[in-house]
């Protein structure tokens, strides 16, 4: 049974003017493109102190990173892939840094976080299949 979970721990607005239905809609379709149609994620956008917090104590890193993915172990049994973590400020700064539209950016983070949780380890195929999925959420879907 398909159920998505969207929570905003710090708000994507200003970053970016999209809600929960938006981010809910992007997540079933990037799920249905990997071959999940009935899996379920959750999804916390959240802040640079946060995920400093989760990148030291999981992967022990210093620092804060743009996403983060946990994956479940049992989720090829109950549907229930995990949990993605994506910073709102990681979002606005590498989108600058790297001179890419906001949202496109935002779909590739949480694109990449899905693919990690459906079990797609990083390489060429991943990069393919992130790309992929950026060029068909388009941001005039959403009335950006």
């Amino acid at each position: 049974m398909l159920k998505i979970t969207v929570e905003f721990s710090t708000p994507l607005f200003p970053v970016l003017c999209l809600g929960r239905r938006e981010v809910r809609d992007m997540i079933r379709r990037i799920l249905e493109t990997l071959g999940y149609p009935a899996s379920s994620v959750n999804l916390i956008i959240t802040d640079d102190l946060r995920m400093q917090r989760l990148n030291m104590d999981f992967l022990s890193c210093p620092g804060p990173t743009n996403v983060l993915a946990f994956e479940e172990e049992s989720r090829h049994e109950n549907g229930f892939l995990g949990e993605v973590f994506i910073s709102a400020q990681a979002v606005k700064r590498e989108s600058t840094l790297y001179g890419q539209p906001v949202f496109e950016h935002f779909v590739r983070l949480l694109a990449h976080g899905i693919e990690h949780l459906a079990g797609f380890e990083h390489g060429p195929e991943m990069e393919d299949r992130t790309l992929h999925l950026q060029r068909t959420i388009k941001a005039e879907e959403y009335g950006l």
